[in-house]
């Protein structure tokens, strides 16, 4: 079923409304507890214990040597491609998506050298490849074909998928404020949504009405997604890669496309 573009992507944009939004809220209080902590530099280690995943640690105060923290809200801005039936690096540059954690970092280490970061993210996987992804409801299982860009030249492909995860890291920075980082781990999701989009015009000159078809409701599709991660970086920086070993569609007679992310990271605090 063909729909105007600004019809069919309703449902899509409030959803991702109420995601941002939620984010925006989660950052503001923790806004706010990083704000009274600056205000009491003076008494780190005293009874204060400021906002949600700050120095709080449920029995008592930290101590010193752990009280500082770092890298848990990050957000990954993404290049996501896919392996399998395709090639690595074979999708389009503007095949970006992005990911965001909220994550609990427990120092294991006095010089807070070492710790265990875990928590809770969203992931929205975003493909912009030439394949024309359909399913087979009768056989239970999903096609593609690759489409020459020549044939259609008013028409834009993407893949995208929207998911909740739990990540898990093993993080190990240098001693100070300015360090360096790498941090090693894994993380698995739930897939809330799979659509594969056409947007197309009315007339092959590109002009006209602008109407975008979606298709979802893979018979096959794979809920779950799992992977390992990986960042390298210094202080609010860091390149970031995960590779995932779960494919996006299960049956064995679909087209084997398994994703994976490659990109920068930014920790806000």
């Amino acid at each position: 079923m063909e729909l105007p573009a600004k019809t069919s992507g309703k449902i899509e944009k409030q959803f991702v409304k109420k995601t941002s939004l939620f984010f925006v809220l989660v950052f503001f209080f923790s806004s706010l507890s990083l704000g009274q902590y600056i205000a009491k530099q003076e008494n780190l280690v005293s009874r204060y214990k400021p906002g949600v995943g700050w120095f709080f640690s449920g029995a008592k105060p930290y101590e010193e040597g752990k009280l500082r923290k770092y890298d848990r809200l990050m957000i990954d801005i993404t290049y996501d491609d896919w392996h399998g039936d395709r090639d690595y690096f074979t999708s389009p540059w503007n095949s970006i998506g992005f990911s965001v954690s909220w994550m609990n970092n427990i120092v294991l280490t006095k010089a807070n050298t070492f710790s265990i970061g875990w928590g809770l993210g969203y992931s929205r996987f975003n493909n912009r490849s030439l394949l024309n992804i359909f399913h087979n409801d009768e056989e239970g299982f999903t096609q593609a074909v690759v489409i020459d860009p020549d044939d259609f030249p008013n028409e834009k492909r993407s893949f995208h998928a929207n998911y909740i995860e739990l990540p898990i890291e093993f993080r190990f920075r240098t001693k100070g404020y300015q360090h360096f980082k790498f941090m090693v781990g894994g993380k698995i999701g739930y897939q809330l949504s799979a659509i594969r989009r056409t947007t197309f015009f009315a007339n092959q000159e590109g002009s006209g009405t602008k109407y975008t078809n979606k298709l979802s409701g893979f018979p096959d599709n794979n809920p779950l997604r799992y992977g390992v991660t990986a960042r390298i970086g210094i202080r609010n920086y860091a390149l970031f890669a995960a590779y995932y070993f779960s494919p996006i569609f299960q049956n064995e007679q679909s087209i084997q496309l398994t994703p994976l992310s490659v990109g920068l990271t930014i920790s806000l605090f």
